[in-house]
């Protein structure tokens, strides 16, 4: 196993047209949404690791820190930022998979994205959907909506998606999509608008709400494991915060308020309105989830 540029990457034979899931952390990601995604069908699929990148040459240290952790055994463990790519064989759908999930890099994009393209275009990919989490005029209590999007117009008609016109700053993922569409793999992108008031590391709903827009895309529908419990659990939270304040509660039902009339306005095919001003409302509710609040 040569490694090239920090990439280790070993030889996986016999994958049906896969498709392939690529989520980083980071410019693309509001909390860990769409890693938890990534990691969810790395788990349900027992997928196979077969690219590592080592971290050294594509991050600074000082703003993507390593992680100190304790393990099951009380030993102080680091944990340096991890990019990793994982194979997994469907027997019962169309294709297989290919999972890329990572943490954006601060140095070398055009290397890393040159390095990892290879590496997953080896595999003929029948389509790449790259992941996307972004904070939204949404609340709670609404189901999470996901939006689609594709460059090739083709595509865009198979999977119902819009059309990608956005012009501006990028993330890895934009490099990435530049880098792969140059060697002819079939791009689309997938995006759920996760709550913005819940800036928090994880959201079982958005995670939730991704896998099953990814339904279409896989073949199959990916086992969703103890998600819609976890779902519960986080929403049981949220409501405990908005009835131990009033701010919270009353600006979470102008967000309801907000998010029926945007729908309304959607379907007259007008704009929508301006979202209100939280920031006081957004500092209680994290506090509240982190468990800094004593209520």
């Amino acid at each position: 196993m040569p490694c090239v540029d920090g990439f280790t990457v070993e030889e996986v034979s016999g994958l049906r047209s896969p498709v392939v899931i690529m989520a980083f952390t980071g410019w693309s990601d509001t909390g860990t949404v769409t890693t938890d995604v990534a990691d969810h069908l790395i788990d349900a699929y027992n997928a196979e690791r077969f690219l590592t990148v080592d971290p050294e040459d594509y991050y600074v240290f000082t703003e993507t820190r390593p992680h100190v952790r304790i393990d099951d055994e009380g030993v102080r463990k680091l944990d340096w930022p991890e990019n990793e790519g994982y194979t997994a064989r469907l027997p019962d759908g169309e294709h297989d998979l290919v999972i890329v999930r990572g943490v954006e890099p601060n140095l070398r994009w055009r290397t890393f994205s040159e390095r990892l393209s290879d590496a997953v275009a080896k595999f003929e990919p029948s389509l790449v959907c790259t992941l996307v989490a972004r904070p939204a005029a949404t609340p709670h209590t609404r189901p999470i909506p996901v939006t689609g999007s594709s460059a090739d117009p083709r595509l865009a008609s198979k999977y119902g998606l819009g059309r990608s016109l956005y012009q501006g700053p990028t993330g890895i993922l934009g490099v990435l999509h530049d880098s792969l569409r140059r060697r002819g793999a079939g791009l689309i992108s997938l995006a759920a608008g996760v709550p913005h008031y819940l800036n928090v590391e994880e959201n079982p709903a958005a995670t939730l709400a991704l896998l099953r827009a990814l339904e279409p895309v896989l073949g199959a529908v990916p086992p969703l494991g103890d998600l819609e419990e976890e779902i519960e659990r986080f929403v049981g939270r949220v409501e405990e915060a908005s009835r131990g304040d009033s701010q919270i509660a009353e600006y979470v039902r102008s967000l309801e308020e907000h998010f029926s009339e945007d729908r309304e306005q959607e379907d007259a095919g007008e704009p929508a309105g301006d979202l209100p001003s939280a920031d006081d409302i957004l500092r209680d509710v994290e506090d509240f989830l982190r468990g800094g609040n004593d209520r």
